[in-house]
Order: C-alpha cells, then sequence, then structure tokens
C-alpha cells in the first residue's frame, strides 16, 4: 500500500509539472480562459437566417472535429471550447461577432466566416488583433488583400479552381464545344471570368459565357438559345436553386450535354434542392482521392451526427485537423511559430493534404472530379491533376 501511495504522489507531482509546463507553453497566446483549463477557439456561422443550413452543418462539424480531438487529450492535453458567434451571412454582422471574439472571448484562433461577404469584412479585425484564422468555404480572392500574415483557406480560390478546370478539359475533353452559363452575382461572374482566362488557347477561342440573367423567361430563352446551338460540354457557375432550373428546363429540351461545376454544387443546400438532377455533374474539387482513411473516418462520423458529408462539413473539419496538428507542431499557442508550422508544413486531413503558400492560399492541391449518388460524393470520372 505504502508503495502504491508514493506511486500516486509521484503521479500527481507529475501531473502539476506537466500542467505547469503546458501553461508556461500557452501563456503568451491564451487568455484567462486557459488558466481555467480550455483553449477557446471561435467560430464564425450563420447559426440563424436564411443561410442557416449552410452554417449549422459547418458548425456541427466543426463541434464534431473539437469532440474527437478532446477525447484524444485536446491540444497538448489541454482541452478545446467552441466559441460560436452567429453571423446570419450578413456582412453587417461581421465586425459585431469579430469583436465580440477578439475583446470579450479574447480568442487567438478562430474557424470562420464561411460567407464571402462576412468574411472579406472581418478579415482585417482578426489581423489586427493577432487572431488566426482558417477560412473553410470562402473561394473570392479578395479575402486575404492585405490580411494573409494569419489568414489560411482551406477551400480552392476561384483562380485555382479555373486552373484545375482548364487543366481536366485539356487533358480529358481536348476540341469540345463549352459553353460557361454563369449567374448575375458578382462571386458567379467572377467565377465565369478566371474561366475565361484560365482556358486552354483553342478552347478559349471558341467557349461562349452566357449570363443568366434574373428576368422573366430567362431559362427557356437561354435553353432555346443552347439548343439551336448544342455545346458538348456546360459548366455551370451558378447557385443551387437555378441550376435546378436551368437542368430541368434543358432535360424537357432532350438535350445531354456534360454537365461540370464548380465546388460550390459539393453542399447539402444543392443537394436537397437537386437530388437526382445532381447525379451525373461532375465536379472538379480540391479533394484527395476518396478512399483516403482520413475522408473516410470523416465521412462516418459526419453521417453518425446526421451531417450530410458535403464539403462545407469537410472543409470545416479539415479546419479543426490542420489548426490542432500546426500547434503540435508549434509545440504551443505562440501565434509565429504556429503560422510558421502552418506555412512549412503539409497535414493530413479529411480533403487530402493540405499545405499553403505565403498568401494563406492552398498549395500543392490534388483534384479529382467527383459527383453526387444518393447523397454521397463518390468518384465521377478517374483524374487527377
Amino acid at each position: 500500500m505504502f508503495s502504491i501511495g508514493r506511486g500516486v504522489v509521484a503521479v500527481g507531482a507529475a501531473a502539476s509539472l506537466v500542467g505547469a509546463m503546458l501553461g508556461v507553453v500557452w501563456a503568451e497566446s491564451c487568455p484567462a480562459q486557459c488558466a481555467s483549463g480550455k483553449v477557446p477557439l471561435g467560430v464564425s456561422v450563420p447559426m440563424s437566417g436564411g443561410a442557416a443550413a449552410f452554417g449549422q452543418p459547418a458548425a456541427k462539424a466543426i463541434e464534431i472535429g473539437i469532440r474527437e480531438l478532446n477525447a484524444a487529450g485536446g491540444v497538448m492535453g489541454i482541452p478545446v471550447e467552441l466559441i460560436v458567434g452567429d453571423d446570419r451571412c450578413d456582412a453587417g454582422m461581421a465586425a459585431s461577432v469579430a469583436n465580440r471574439h477578439v475583446e470579450q472571448d479574447k480568442v487567438k484562433f478562430v474557424i470562420g466566416p464561411i460567407c464571402p461577404a462576412v468574411a472579406v469584412d472581418a478579415a482585417p479585425i482578426y489581423a489586427k488583433a493577432g487572431v488566426i484564422q482558417f477560412v473553410p468555404t470562402v473561394t473570392t480572392l479578395d479575402v486575404n488583400r492585405g490580411n494573409s500574415d494569419n489568414l489560411f483557406r482551406i477551400a480552392a480560390t476561384d483562380e485555382q479552381a479555373a486552373q484545375a478546370l482548364s487543366a481536366y478539359l485539356a487533358r480529358e475533353h481536348k476540341g469540345k464545344k463549352l459553353a460557361v452559363v454563369y449567374g448575375d452575382v458578382f462571386y458567379t461572374r467572377s467565377m465565369a471570368q478566371m474561366i475565361r482566362l484560365a482556358l486552354p488557347d483553342d478552347m478559349k477561342a471558341t467557349a461562349r459565357f452566357e449570363p443568366l440573367l434574373d428576368s422573366t423567361g430567362v431559362y427557356d430563352r437561354l435553353a432555346d438559345k443552347l439548343k439551336r446551338d448544342p455545346p458538348d460540354i456546360i459548366y455551370l457557375a451558378l447557385d443551387a436553386g437555378p441550376v435546378v432550373e436551368f437542368i430541368d428546363k434543358l432535360r424537357k429540351r432532350g438535350m445531354k450535354p456534360l454537365l461540370i461545376g464548380g465546388q460550390h454544387l459539393l453542399s447539402q443546400s444543392f443537394w436537397m434542392q437537386a437530388r437526382k438532377a445532381a447525379e451525373g455533374i461532375l465536379v472538379v474539387a480540391p479533394v484527395g482521392w476518396v478512399d483516403n482513411r482520413e475522408f473516410r473516418k470523416a465521412v462516418d462520423l459526419l453521417r453518425q451526427a446526421n451531417v450530410l458529408p458535403d464539403l462545407v462539413a469537410l472543409y470545416s473539419y479539415a479546419a479543426v485537423q490542420t489548426w490542432a496538428e500546426a500547434v503540435r507542431r508549434a509545440g504551443g499557442g505562440e501565434p509565429r511559430k504556429i503560422i510558421d508550422a502552418l506555412r512549412s508544413g503539409e497535414f493530413s486531413t479529411a480533403v487530402g493534404s493540405v499545405a499553403f503558400d505565403q498568401k494563406g492560399d492552398r498549395r500543392n492541391i490534388t483534384y479529382s472530379v467527383l459527383t453526387w449518388q444518393g447523397g454521397r460524393l463518390v468518384p465521377g470520372a478517374e483524374w487527377r491533376q
């Protein structure tokens, strides 16, 4: 009994020593919450409003990632606490959520925002406060202009996605007639412009760019126009609702071009609206091949929690994985060391290997061609860049 007692005392002393050492490791970057035993991680997503169907699964995926992390001992032995801010996907809420994270919650790390306009407005606030920010889904180029030192995005940019699409078309569909149909909103217009710039020369000379303007009968008029001179391939730079309506018009006219979309079509909102219409649309996505272990593990965890394992959820889950591993490699919470670890390393995640360039954008991206099948992401073509 005596020897066991001495062992307990020794273990207790060792635990105290480890706790003290961890406190020193985190001291420079952890606020008072760390002293109480938890690392605060901010989250900015739309939990209410029209985009809640987009934001709630992202928040749930982050929660699942943190639950797994805490079950394995947290970050360097310290559990993580999520502090969720509801930005409603409203740029007017960006400053409110970001300032609360910085001034009240004292977070040093945040995942989100996931909506472009909110992310653009929140980024300078987080940057000024030295908060390391992981943006899971925003693809527009301007989100990290002037704020690139501390912002890291998990999705590929519109420019990168356009370049990958161009490489895929040049390799697999050389000589085919392409039409790009895009919506009359800033981010889909930007998407179309990036594709125009990235296309191979032979396809650039013949490709058609067709805006889907917001007016009565526009879907029918465009479908009729395309039927008179049918393309082999239609790229859909459209939001979920317009894609579903436009495909219906094509099908009613007996048109069966190859349909290709961007990573934005691998979302729960698109699947829920499109269902069978989504199946067969090819998406060139910045995701490592879907038979990898991390992908399968994340999909299983998300499904068990009744979260559709779309790219929004997978990117959000991958952001947790990337942050936690960067902290481990940095040996603690000191921001500069974590930023250096993020820029220099590669991280195994649910969407494949993730690495960042000096702007905080992805580098060395592996692409897969995916499609929907019964609510699951499956290989849609045997191709990688």
